[in-house]
Formats: C-alpha cells, sequence, structure tokens
C-alpha cells in the first residue's frame, strides 16, 4: 500500500493514522510507540510493510512551509557552508546542534 491517511471523528480522542512501508513517517510512529505506549495505540503492522496506528487528535497538525527570502536562504547556505569547510578541515571536530542553536538559527533567519 503506498497510502498516507489520517482519520478521526469530530469529538474523538485519537486519530487512526496509516503509513506506508519504509517511510519516515511510519518510523517517527515506531519510535513514539516505543516512547509513549499510553499514546500510540493499537499498532498494527500489515503484511506489505505498511502499518495503522491510534495517536491522540491534539497530535494531528497542517503545518505549511515557512516562508523565506531568497536572501534568507542564501545567508543560510553560506554559513552551511562555512560550518562544513570548517569541519573539513578540522576546526569543527565534532559538531552536535542542540535545541538552543536551531533557535537561535530560527532567530538569524527572523522566520
Amino acid at each position: 500500500m503506498n497510502e498516507f491517511a489520517i482519520n478521526w471523528l469530530k469529538g474523538g480522542e485519537y486519530a487512526e493514522i496509516t503509513a506506508p512501508a519504509s517511510t519516515a513517517l511510519k518510523n517517527k510512529l515506531l519510535r513514539l510507540k516505543e516512547e509513549r505506549p499510553d499514546e500510540v495505540t493499537h499498532v498494527i503492522e500489515n503484511k506489505d510493510g505498511s502499518m495503522v496506528c491510534h495517536v491522540p487528535v491534539r497530535w494531528i497538525r497542517v503545518s505549511p512551509p515557512r516562508k523565506v527570502s531568497e536572501e534568507q536562504r542564501e545567508a543560510a547556505r553560506q554559513r552551511f557552508a562555512e560550518i562544513r569547510e570548517r569541519m573539513r578541515s578540522g576546526e569543527i571536530e565534532d559538531m552536535v546542534i542542540d535545541d538552543e542553536d536551531i533557535c537561535d538559527a530560527v532567530e538569524e533567519l527572523e522566520i
């Protein structure tokens, strides 16, 4: 099956999610099942590798991509190119990005 589906009843507590095999969504749901077994329930993996599960309705969101200007994109490209070069040269050995780094990057982009 190659179908993604999200279904829920108005006023219901859970949404049913169907995800195809070998997809980021399926992997994320399986990881969340391990982390939050009381919230990700009724997990069924089908023979074709697809899965169906229930999650709380409050998890369901529609999030359109942020609008970023070409100038912001170019500034981000330059920053990442600089970081890659510094990593290649050995100036930065191991880079770990945490939530604070991400928040700083988003603020720089003024998103």
